[in-house]
This record gives structure tokens, sequence and C-alpha cells, in this order.
């Protein structure tokens, strides 16, 4: 039996492939590009039995904190959260919002909310 000559990646998980590549250039001579710090760290998991959300608590204006403990984790319904980066004030204003529609549908309906809902109603908030 013959073998594909293209190999499928693993499902899931992280490909070390350019890991590999960097080192590859790294030998001849190619500097990496330097980091730098942009902001908001902001890390969504999903794993077989559902997704983990993690974020820093810190806002910042430039180089300095303002706020060493804001929220960028928002409750917007029981099955519903969203992550937010940039002004804060803005993404506590609008995930409020979207989710006081969101429990009124739930009573209307009787139904968990779905993630195509809150979607339609920012969308619709954004491009006012």
């Amino acid at each position: 039996m013959s073998k594909s000559v293209i190999e499928t990646p693993p499902k899931g998980g992280f490909s070390f492939d350019l890991c590999k590549r960097n080192e590859m250039l790294a030998k001849k001579g190619a500097n990496p590009p330097s980091f730098r710090k942009t902001g908001t760290t902001i890390v969504g998991l999903i794993f077989q039995d559902g997704v983990i959300l993690g974020a820093d608590t810190r806002a910042t204006e430039g180089p300095i904190v303002c706020d060493k403990n804001c929220e960028k984790i928002h409750y917007m319904a029981p099955n519903i959260y969203c992550c937010g980066a940039g002004t804060a004030a803005d993404t506590e204003a609008v995930t409020d919002m979207v989710s006081s529609q969101l429990q009124l549908h739930r009573y209307h309906t009787g139904r968990e909310s779905r993630v195509v809902t809150a979607l339609t109603l920012l969308k619709r908030h954004l491009f006012k």
C-alpha cells in the first residue's frame, strides 16, 4: 500500500513546524523579529468538555497602569461570555446592553441563548 505524500497534521494540539523553521533560519543567520508588547493578553482554550477563557486584569494608558483590576471577561448569558480588549468602558457598556437583550430573549422564548443571537445583537449595535 502506498503512503500519501502529503501528511495530514494531527487533530488538535500544537504544531511545532514553525519552531523547526525558525531554528533553520537562525542557523542561516536570519535574525528573528523583536517582541513588542501591545496590550491585553486574552487566551481561549477549547477542549472536549468545554472552553476555558483567561485574560490579564491590567488596564493601561501607554506605559501607565490605570487600573490593576479591570474585568476583561464579560458575562453575556449563562452559556456565553465575551472577552474584550481596547476601551474597557465601551466593552462593558456594549456587553451589558447585549446581556440584557439576551435575558429578555430567554424570557420570551423560554430557551437558552444561542451564540448566533448574541452575534446578531452585537453586529446590529456596532454597525448602526
